[in-house]
């Protein structure tokens, strides 16, 4: 996957920045590398929009609502 630049981040949101700079919970940098049984991998995200009858895309930008609506509702959840 091509580089994007900063603008185009911000425009994609914070969850999705996220997952295109960097593996989807490790770190690693590799979406696609098992790193332990918890951790998500591109298929596990493919997977749920596959069952969804959705795009990855529209997968990510209902992670991105849902996160921002839970973040109201219960922020010590989302303390590091």
């Amino acid at each position: 996957m091509a580089t994007e630049n900063a603008a185009e981040s911000a425009r994609r949101g914070p969850v999705l920045a996220a997952l295109l700079g960097m593996c989807l919970t490790c770190g690693c940098m590799d979406a696609h590398l098992q790193m332990g049984r918890s951790n998500i991998m591109y298929e596990d995200l493919k997977a749920a929009a596959d069952e969804n009858g959705q795009s990855v895309a529209e997968t990510i930008d209902i992670m991105e609502r849902t996160i921002a609506k839970d973040r109201g509702e219960h922020p010590p959840e989302y303390k590091a």
